[in-house]
């Protein structure tokens, strides 16, 4: 949905990724607070672990960064709000059914003739479903028409046969949690969505759809390194 030769780039031609340093640092924060649910960590210790994370991760992929300076900041951030994260969301608090649970083929959920693939960062201990995010908070509104929280509402509901609770998004650099919730008529609307992009794959023609954001793209070299060499973008 995002763009077209995107999609053709990354999942057909399959060229290989190269990461920005936002990407993962979203990761090594997930895989601290996993590791904080398995192992019992305290704050202390997740500030440790995500310290080792952070190196690890940038070590062993090739990642961008803005600068020094930029890689610097998160691992000091990250560690700090690591820590955070521990005072306000695991310390006292029940813990989740389920961390980073993962939903693939094998529990064959589909959309339209699609397999869902999906993570559930947390299902907590009342049946809500929670997503960490790293980036940018999203207003309301927004939130409110995400489909990938309808997605992981629709999951919920074909997994366990009634309805969650709730859907949070829970702002990492903030610790805000924004709850937004979806109806029947949200997954019509998710389907419809499908099968539009079903047609476009099928058609074979994959379109750039060029903005703002390419600059922020992964592809951005394959896509519009000629132009940008020629001056013009």
């Amino acid at each position: 949905m995002q763009c077209d030769y995107l999609y053709y780039l990354r999942y057909i031609k399959r060229i290989s990724l190269v990461e920005n340093s936002a990407s993962v640092y979203g990761t090594a924060i997930h895989n601290t607070i996993k590791l904080a649910y398995n192992n019992k960590l305290s704050a202390k210790e997740m500030s440790e672990i995500f310290r080792r994370e952070w190196i690890q991760l940038c070590s062993a992929k090739d990642v961008v960064f803005l600068s020094e300076k930029d890689y610097l900041n998160k691992l000091t951030n990250g560690q700090k709000l690591v820590a955070e994260y521990y005072n306000k969301f695991i310390k006292g608090v029940p813990e989740p059914k389920t961390v980073e649970n993962f939903i693939g083929r094998k529990e064959g959920i589909k959309l339209g003739e699609y397999n869902v693939v999906a993570v559930f960062d947390q299902i907590t201990h009342d049946d809500m479903i929670v997503d960490v995010k790293t980036g940018l908070k999203p207003t309301q509104n927004q939130l409110d028409c995400d489909l990938q929280f309808t997605i992981y509402s629709y999951v919920y509901r074909q997994m366990y046969g009634k309805e969650e609770n709730g859907l949070v998004l829970r702002h990492f650099s903030t610790m805000k949690d924004l709850v937004t919730t979806r109806t029947e008529s949200d997954f019509i609307t998710l389907l419809e969505e499908v099968n539009k992009l079903d047609e476009k794959l099928k058609s074979n023609v994959f379109l750039r759809n060029l903005g703002r954001h390419c600059s922020r793209c992964y592809f951005f070299e394959h896509c519009l390194g000629k132009e940008k060499s020629l001056g013009k973008w």
